[in-house]
């Protein structure tokens, strides 16, 4: 894994190869640190003309050094010049050329013109630059480099002019200026543009995406704050550092608000890091909190635009930077001294980087307002670098916390659910153990209860007759045949039919066929393809087995029939299990409404299992209907109808 030593080594080295052979590639250029100045009062800005003569400029030029800035009023106060007040100043810096007869193009490279107002450039009258932006957001941290002989065959101009118009109450000043070919001020115009434009851009555009990542993984957890605090951060340092690169152009909205933006975004900046900080060390300071929100309101409220009448931001911004670097020091000398005490790193570390960031504001603050020489480079934006890159640390570290802990917990709820897993399969196990215990003594029940009701009841009543001498031995046979076939009826019921009617039908036509033959019946069977019945059960399966058994033991006792058909039907809801007989039918006196007991016991299975029994009796015979549900319903006794 690379070293970070490595990487700043590689970026260095990238840099001296990229500049050093462009410094090197071409003669020494001009550097001119003299210059000569003039300013006029004037009441209203104008746009600048095509052409001037300086001859006709008032006589009263004096020789300044390069840099040249004229410190900023820190309260705002309109110039006098004699016994007329100004409001704008006009001032003009004069460069001398040294005359030259090279027809090599040559560029004009001033580090930074600092001041509100408009600039344009004269190269011997003729106008060959103007700013086209606003008056207080002109690009004055972009370096200018400007062609002074464009066309073929035109000789460098021998003398610059430099036209300003300001604010009588705001500073300004030029830096010291560069004349030579292209080639040779190339590299010192990129490295300038690099460190005064295209660092903070790129810095803000990183850290404001870096912020939305946070957002969007905030919205997915809520409840990690840190998340959408460090999205505050990256948009206030986005906003606060859009002045050190725009102005080359005119801004997409009014002057005042964005002044109104860039002044408040450090107060946001302030606000969010000590929210931020208390997030990580955990130590509330309700009055600080308090104080730096009031703080923040009434510094957003004053300067606000509307109120530019009696306060003007822009104008008060030195006085409001003041009372900034005041509260920013005193977050972050509380964030650090509460850091220390929950014995928090990240806490610390941040806390000491805006200590530091407050020494680098005050920089700024001497910087912007001419204390320091106008070519020095503003050390703010690089202070937001190393906060955003404290913060994505900060982030990041939690975040790498946070997918740790999602793992831990995964792998201990995987633990549990197999705990769970084991347990539960235990548990089906013995609940299948259970059941099936209870399944065989249920199916003892039933066939105990069985053959009690069926085979049970006519051995006793048998035994009972036998005891009276009442039994004679047809009587004793018959007894017993039908006890053997309640046994065989049993014995068939538990066999698994698996929802097939026509199986269990099958079955019945085994045991009863020897029976029907012996007693001179012939059986027809037409029997026809039925769906699957969903609740035929073992008891279920017995139940129909006795219905039908019962049915055919009357055809052969009381009708003399000598054919029987046995048919099925279907429909979408029910079965139908048809039984005829070309016997001799009811007669009235048998025709009384559940009369017989064999009927009654038909009567009472058919409606435990949802059945219906329809007998209708002709001369011709007698045909019993069982009609049978395809799926399960509620089980209730349903009316059947008598005899015909």
């Amino acid at each position: 894994m690379l070293k970070p030593w490595f990487g700043i080594l590689l970026l260095t080295t990238a840099l001296l190869a990229v500049f050093i052979p462009l410094a090197t590639a071409a003669e020494s250029p001009l550097h001119i640190t003299t210059a000569q100045l003039l300013s006029i009062p004037d009441q209203d800005f104008s746009p600048p003309p095509q052409l001037v003569n300086e001859r006709l400029l008032p006589d009263k030029w004096a020789t300044v050094n390069l840099p040249h800035a004229l410190t900023r009023q820190l309260i705002p106060a309109t110039a006098e010049y004699g016994n007329a007040k100004a409001s704008i100043i006009e001032t003009w810096y004069r460069l001398k050329l040294p005359a030259s007869a090279s027809e090599k193009q040559h560029q004009l490279y001033i580090p930074r013109w600092k001041t509100d107002g408009n600039l344009a450039i004269y190269a011997d009258g003729q106008l060959i630059y103007m700013s086209h932006s606003g008056v207080y957001w002109n690009g004055w941290n972009i370096p200018l480099s400007i062609s002074l002989n464009s066309t073929a065959n035109t000789p460098s101009p021998s003398t610059i002019l430099l036209r300003i118009q300001r604010p009588s109450d705001s500073g300004g000043g030029i830096s010291s200026v560069w004349v030579q070919e292209s080639s040779s001020l190339n590299w010192r115009y990129r490295l300038r543009h690099l460190l005064q434009v295209q660092l903070p851009y790129t810095s803000s555009v990183v850290f404001l995406a870096v912020g939305l990542f946070s957002f969007f993984v905030w919205c997915r957890s809520r409840h990690e704050y840190s998340y959408l605090l460090f999205f505050f951060i990256s948009t206030a340092s986005f906003i606060r550092t859009l002045h050190y690169y725009v102005g080359e152009t005119e801004l997409p909205m009014p002057e005042y608000w964005f002044s109104w933006l860039t002044i408040n975004s450090l107060f946001w900046m302030v606000l969010v890091t000590h929210f931020f900080l208390r997030s990580l060390h955990h130590r509330p300071n309700g009055w600080l909190s308090a104080l730096v929100t009031l703080v923040t309101l009434l510094a957003g409220a004053l300067t606000l635009p509307m109120f530019s009448g009696l306060l003007n931001a822009y104008s008060l911004s030195p006085l409001i930077y003041c009372a900034l670097i005041l509260t920013g020091s005193l977050v972050a000398g509380a964030g650090a001294y509460q850091s220390w005490q929950a014995e928090c790193k990240d806490g610390l570390l941040l806390s000491g980087w805006a200590i530091a960031g407050m020494l680098f504001g005050c920089h700024d603050w001497l910087l912007q307002n001419n204390y320091l020489s106008i070519e020095s480079i503003y050390i703010g934006p690089y202070s937001n670098i190393g906060a955003f890159l404290i913060v994505m640390s900060i982030i990041f570290k939690r975040f790498l916390e946070a997918n740790e802990n999602v793992k831990k917990t995964n792998a201990n709820l995987a633990f549990r659910l197999q705990e769970r897993e084991n347990e539960l399969t235990k548990s089906h196990q013995r609940l299948r153990e259970i059941e099936h215990r209870q399944t065989l003594s249920n199916e003892r029940q039933r066939l105990m209860q069985d053959m009690h009701d069926g085979m049970g009841s006519s051995l006793i009543i048998a035994l009972l007759e036998a005891e009276k001498g009442h039994l004679d031995a047809p009587s004793l046979t018959d007894v017993l045949k039908n006890c053997i076939e309640d046994l065989k009826l049993t014995i068939d019921s538990m066999e698994p039919v698996e929802a097939d009617l026509l199986l269990l039908l099958a079955t019945l036509r085994f045991r009863l066929t020897p029976r029907l033959e012996s007693a001179g019946i012939r059986l027809r069977w037409d029997i026809q393809n039925v769906p699957a019945i969903d609740w035929l059960d073992p008891r279920n399966a017995l139940h129909i087995l006795r219905i039908l058994q019962e049915t055919f033991s009357n055809i052969i006792k009381h009708t003399n029939a000598t054919e029987v058909r046995i048919t099925t039907s279907s429909d979408a809801t029910h079965v139908r299990v048809i039984i005829i007989d070309n016997g001799q039918g009811f007669t009235k006196e048998h025709s009384a409404c559940f009369s017989g007991k064999g009927l009654k016991n038909q009567l009472r299975r058919a409606a435990s299992i949802g059945a219906e029994i329809l007998l209708h009796s002709t001369t011709a015979g007698v045909n019993v209907t069982l009609t049978l549900p395809i799926i399960a319903t509620e089980r209730n006794s349903k009316p059947s109808k008598c005899p015909q």
